[in-house]
C-alpha cells in the first residue's frame, strides 16, 4: 500500500508540473505577442534601444529555456524517482513475495518439523514403551531364572541331602551288615567254641553220668538180696532223684517181677544214692534208667 500511494503522488506531481509548464509557456506567448504585435508610437519605438530589446528578449528566452530545462530536469528527476520508487516497489513486492514464499516455506518447514517432531515423539514413545516392555520382560525372565536357579539349588540341595542320607544309610547298612557278619562270625566261632566246649563237657558229663550211674548201680547191687532164681534175669528201673541224691520215686520199666521187687527194695534201702556236685552232671542224674542184672 505505501509503494502504490507513493507512485500515485509522484504521478500527480508529475502531471501538475507538466500543466504548470504548459500554462507558463502559453502565458509567456500571450505576453510576448502583444509586445511585438501591438502598435506603438513611432517616437517610443525609436527611443528604445534595439540591442537592449534583443538582450531583454534573449534574457527572457534564456530564462524560459533555463526554467524549461529546470522543469524538464525536475520532471526527469520525478520520473527517475517514480521509476526508482516503482523499482523499489517491485523490489519490495518481490521481497514481500519472497518473504511470503519464505514464510510459507518456513510454515511448511515448521509443519514438517512439527510433524517430524510428533513422529519422533511417537517413535520415542513407542521405543520407550518397547524398551519398558523389553525391560519388564528381561526382569520377568531374570526373576524366573532366579526362581528356577533357587528351585534348582533347593532341588540339588535336597538331592544332595537325600544322596548323603542314602549313602549314610547304605554305610550304616553296610556297617550293620559287616557288624552282623562279624557278630555272626563271632557267634559262629563262639557257638563252635561253645559246641566244642559243650561237646567236651558232654563227654565229661557223660563220663561223669556213666560214672555215677555205675556207682548208683553198685550201691543197688550191694543192697540187693539175690537167690538162684534170679540167675540170668534182669530188670529195668526208672529212678528219680533229688539234687542231693534222695530217692523220690522208683518205677519198673520191665523185666523179671521177682528181681524187680528185690531191686526196688534195694533202691529204697539207701536213703540217698551217689550224685555229683556239678549241676550239669547232677541234672543228668535226676531221672535215670538202669538195668539190674544179678551177678550169680
Amino acid at each position: 500500500m505505501n509503494l502504490s500511494t507513493s507512485f500515485s503522488l509522484s504521478f500527480l506531481l508529475h502531471l501538475a508540473v507538466l500543466v504548470m509548464v504548459w500554462l507558463s509557456a502559453d502565458f509567456s506567448s500571450s505576453k510576448e505577442t502583444p509586445e511585438y504585435s501591438a502598435p506603438a508610437p513611432i517616437i517610443e519605438a525609436k527611443a528604445v534601444d534595439e540591442q537592449q530589446l534583443q538582450q531583454q528578449v534573449q534574457k527572457i528566452k534564456d530564462q524560459k529555456k533555463a526554467l524549461q530545462q529546470k522543469e524538464e530536469q525536475r520532471v526527469k528527476d520525478l520520473e527517475r524517482r517514480a521509476a526508482e520508487a516503482e523499482r523499489r516497489r517491485k523490489q519490495q513486492e518481490s521481497e514481500v513475495s519472497e518473504l511470503k514464499k519464505q514464510a510459507r516455506q518456513q510454515e511448511q518447514n515448521k509443519k514438517k518439523a512439527e510433524q517430524a517432531a510428533a513422529a519422533a515423539r511417537e517413535r520415542q514413545k513407542q521405543e520407550k514403551a518397547k524398551a519398558e516392555k523389553l525391560e519388564a520382560e528381561r526382569k520377568r525372565k531374570e526373576l524366573e531364572k532366579k526362581k528356577a536357579d533357587e528351585l534348582a539349588r533347593q532341588a540339588k540341595e535336597k538331592r544332595d541331602k537325600e544322596e548323603a542320607a542314602l549313602k549314610e544309610l547304605e554305610r550304616k547298612r553296610q556297617q550293620e551288615k559287616e557288624q552282623a557278619q562279624q557278630q555272626k562270625l563271632l557267634e559262629e566261632q563262639l557257638q563252635a567254641e561253645q559246641a566244642a566246649r559243650q561237646q567236651r563237657r558232654n563227654k565229661q558229663v557223660l563220663s561223669e553220668v556213666q560214672k555215677y550211674q555205675a556207682l548208683i548201680k553198685q550201691t543197688i547191687e550191694r543192697n540187693l538180696i539175690v537167690d538162684d532164681a534170679m540167675k540170668g534175669k534182669s530188670c529195668r528201673l526208672n529212678i528219680r532223684l533229688a539234687s542231693n541224691g534222695l530217692v523220690i520215686q522208683v518205677t519198673e520199666l520191665g523185666g523179671n517181677a521177682i528181681l524187680c521187687r528185690a531191686a526196688k527194695a534195694a533202691v529204697y534201702k539207701s536213703d540217698t544214692l551217689p550224685v555229683s556236685k556239678e549241676a550239669d552232671v547232677n541234672q543228668q542224674l535226676r531221672d535215670i534208667n538202669l538195668t539190674v542184672e544179678p551177678k550169680l
